[in-house]
């Protein structure tokens, strides 16, 4: 399987992601909340890290593999590549580590094997896609833990497919070397593997690994799980409730989903006490089994005294936790409230548990040039944007510079902006960066990613 960062080049800023929509109504859930970017004064605002809160066990997802292959070639981080080399390749920049460095590393588990492997190159496929993370930059209507490339051979995603516009052929989300690939895992042909990504938080070893997007994933300390048949589930319905025989602890209700307000019937509310301040996650398990779903089933996340509405895929979802979103919560009371009142009408609303997962700020945010445009006067406007793991981003900071040998100049700096006015100092072409800190004082880099950067030609 080739590499898929192919010489990646300046070229590539002309290319237009166009999302074709996953499925007849595909619906993206509003942006993370990290519970300070918001409309609401009362909502608090992270100044300072929280005094309690706890690493959670890296997420683990089940991928499909191929082999890199591609003895003699340089990787993206430079590696001249051995024979029965042993690195992974993942589809995005941001994980990707320095020549022999371990910086970015994943637990590769197959059958009775499991190894430790660093991240040396960029793909397969994409180099945009970092799908396991809810704050994925590209694709956010897809599942946490399904790569865009396994999107797009399964269900047809982006027309199939990938952001160069090549046909992707393999479902792929990661890349093993010969060594690592026949000789560490002994492995002989491309199938599915278990992989931790471990700068996210604690390596559960091989024993541990389970995938987190399944009822039996290895829970972090401080975990809440609320289930529909726990004691802190309440229900009503106006008629009746139906139940499927699959789910956490095996059983789950459903209904059947209106999306006008006047016809609903069924409501369901999840609670529990937190004990701590913190970054949680709250995430509902999807039953993978029943009616087919709805595609927009409308979640209601309580918490600090607010609500939040979420909007979920269902039909996308099934046997997978799905992220709610990252919140800064108080101690005290949380909950989750869902309805059959949905966004589309007659799919089955699914009824099963929902968790509140202790979240680290582990990584520094990302940011990320999104458009320049023309204005009247001589002026561009210049927008930019990003996001961050758990925390939320605080500032950004934004360069320019003449792409003919120019230096970089400082143009807006610890600014909590996402566009403003350019007025250029002469003609040529200029070319923008941006990095951002979080309200942990992480601090983004700057880089020289395509992907990230934008240009401008002044005449």
């Amino acid at each position: 399987m080739q590499s898929s960062w192919l010489r990646v080049v300046v070229v590539m800023m002309a290319l237009v992601m166009v999302l074709i929509p996953f499925g007849v109504s595909a619906q993206e859930a509003p942006p993370i909340s990290d519970g300070a970017q918001n409309d609401n004064p009362s909502a608090p605002v992270p100044t300072q890290a929280p005094p309690a809160f706890q690493q959670g066990y890296a997420p683990t997802y089940t991928i499909r593999a191929t082999r890199e292959g591609l003895v003699g070639y340089r990787t993206a981080n430079g590696y001249r590549i051995p024979e029965r080399a042993w690195f992974v390749a993942l589809p995005s920049w941001k994980v990707l580590s320095s020549q022999g460095g371990n910086e970015f590393q994943v637990r590769v588990t197959y059958q009775d094997k499991s190894i430790v492997l660093p991240v040396w190159d960029v793909g397969p496929w994409n180099t945009n896609d970092e799908y396991w993370t809810p704050e994925r930059r590209f694709y956010r209507d897809l599942p946490v833990g399904m790569p865009m490339a396994q999107a797009a051979v399964d269900f047809g995603y982006n027309g199939g497919l990938d952001m160069f516009g090549r046909k992707i052929t393999i479902g792929n989300g990661i890349d093993i070397a010969d060594g690592a690939f026949w000789d560490g895992l002994g492995m002989r042909s491309n199938d599915w593997v278990r992989v931790t990504y471990l700068w996210m938080g604690l390596d559960p070893g091989p024993q541990g690994v389970a995938d987190s997007a399944a009822a039996n994933a290895a829970y972090p300390p401080g975990t809440v799980i609320i289930d529909n048949m726990g004691g802190n589930y309440t229900s009503s319905a106006k008629v009746a409730w139906y139940d499927e025989f699959c789910g956490l602890n095996g059983t789950h209700q459903w209904t059947y989903g209106t999306n006008n307000p006047e016809w609903g019937e069924n409501t369901a509310t999840w609670n529990t006490e937190l004990n701590q301040f913190g970054y949680y996650e709250v995430m509902a398990f999807i039953p993978p089994c029943g009616k087919s779903a709805t595609r927009a089933a409308i979640y209601r996340v309580g918490l600090n005294g607010t609500e939040r509405e979420v909007w979920v895929d269902q039909a996308i979802q099934g046997g997978r936790w799905a992220s709610l979103g990252v919140y800064n919560m108080s101690p005290g009371p949380a909950s989750v409230r869902l309805t059959d009142v949905t966004g589309d009408n007659g799919g089955s609303v699914r009824f099963d548990a929902i968790m509140w997962v202790p979240r680290y700020d582990s990584m520094a945010p990302v940011a990320w040039i999104k458009e320049i445009k023309p204005m009247d006067g001589g002026a561009y406007y210049v927008e930019w944007g990003g996001i961050d793991d758990v925390s939320g981003i605080m500032s950004f900071d934004v360069q320019y510079r003449n792409a003919n040998g120019g230096e970089w100049t400082h143009w807006q700096m610890g600014t909590g902006a996402s566009a403003a006015l350019f007025s250029p100092p002469g003609s040529g072409t200029f070319e923008f960066r941006t990095r951002a800190r979080d309200w942990m004082s992480k601090e983004g880099s700057w880089d020289q990613d395509p992907i990230t950067m934008k240009s401008v030609v002044v005449p």
